[in-house]
C-alpha cells in the first residue's frame, strides 16, 4: 500500500467520522427543539386549561381544570429535563419564568386563600373538590424556586442610577422621584431612631 493511498484513507476516516459527529450534533440539537417547542406548547395549554385561556382569572375550582392543568405542568416539566443544549435550556427557563409569572398573577386572589375555595362544602363526608396534588403542583410551578440565581442580582443599580441610563424619560422621571422619597423616608426613619 502507498503512502498516498494511506493518506487517502486517514482523510476519508477522518472525513467520515466528522460527518458522524455532525450528524449526531444536528439530531441532538433538532430533538432539543421539539422537546423545547412542546414544553412551551404544554406550559401554554397548562395556563389555558386552568384559567379559560386567560378569561377566568382567578381560576373555577374545577377539579378536572386543575388535575389536567398540573399533568401539563409535570409533563413540561419531565420533557425540559431532558434538554441538553445550553441554549436551549436558557430560552426554556425564559420561557417557564413568563409562565410562572403568569400562573402566580392568576393565583393571587384572595379567594384562593381560603380553605372554602379547595372544599365542597356541600359534601361534609368527603369535600375535596380540587384534588390535593394538582393543587400543590401548581402552586409549587407559580413559586420562584429557591436557589434559582436572579438575573438582577447581577445588576450595578448604582451604575446605572450614576449613569442616568435608567432615570430617562417619563418613567425615569417618575422612578427618579420615587428613589428620591424612598431616600427621605430613609432619612425620617433614622432620625426618629437617633431621637428614640
Amino acid at each position: 500500500m502507498s503512502v498516498l493511498t494511506l493518506v487517502s484513507i486517514v482523510i476519508a476516516y477522518s472525513s467520515y467520522k466528522a460527518n458522524v459527529q455532525k450528524l449526531s450534533e444536528d439530531r441532538a440539537r433538532d430533538r432539543d427543539k421539539e422537546l423545547l417547542a412542546q414544553t412551551q406548547k404544554s406550559l401554554e395549554w397548562a395556563y389555558a386549561v386552568l384559567t379559560a385561556d386567560g378569561k377566568t382569572i382567578p381560576p373555577e375550582p374545577d377539579r378536572l381544570n386543575w388535575l389536567t392543568a398540573a399533568r401539563h405542568l409535570l409533563r413540561a416539566k419531565k420533557l425540559a429535563g431532558r434538554i441538553e443544549d445550553s441554549t436551549y435550556r436558557t430560552v426554556y427557563e425564559e420561557i417557564e419564568e413568563y409562565w410562572r409569572q403568569m400562573f402566580y398573577a392568576a393565583l393571587s386572589h384572595e379567594r384562593l386563600r381560603s380553605w372554602t375555595y379547595y372544599a365542597d362544602q356541600t359534601k361534609p363526608e368527603w369535600p375535596e373538590k380540587i384534588e390535593i396534588t394538582s393543587a400543590l403542583v401548581i402552586v409549587d410551578f407559580s413559586n420562584w424556586k429557591e436557589g434559582t440565581p436572579d438575573p438582577t442580582d447581577e445588576v450595578d443599580r448604582d451604575d446605572l442610577i450614576k449613569n442616568r441610563s435608567g432615570l430617562k424619560g417619563g418613567a425615569g422621571r417618575g422612578l427618579e422621584s420615587y428613589l428620591f422619597r424612598i431616600e427621605e423616608i430613609k432619612a425620617q426613619r433614622n432620625a426618629g431612631r437617633s431621637n428614640a
